[in-house]
C-alpha cells in the first residue's frame, strides 16, 4: 500500500491513486459512476483540474 504524505507531482493518476492506496476504491467509485465520491478521491490526490477529470473519467466508460 501507498504512503499517505508521498509527494505526488509528476505522477500520472493511476500513480497518483497508488502512492495514496486508494486504487481499488477509485475503480469501484468510477464503475457506480459517483460524481461526488470521484470528486473528493481527485482533490485527495491533488488532480488539478477535477471537474474535467470526473467528465473525462465517465464519459469514456460510456463509449
Amino acid at each position: 500500500m501507498g504512503e499517505a504524505g508521498a509527494p505526488l507531482a509528476g505522477m500520472t493518476l493511476n500513480e497518483r491513486l497508488f502512492a495514496r492506496g486508494i486504487l481499488d476504491r477509485f475503480d469501484k467509485v468510477r464503475a457506480a459512476g459517483d460524481r461526488e465520491a470521484l470528486r473528493a478521491i481527485l482533490i485527495e490526490v491533488e488532480v488539478s483540474d477535477v471537474e474535467w477529470t470526473i467528465d473525462q473519467l465517465l464519459d469514456s466508460d460510456r463509449r
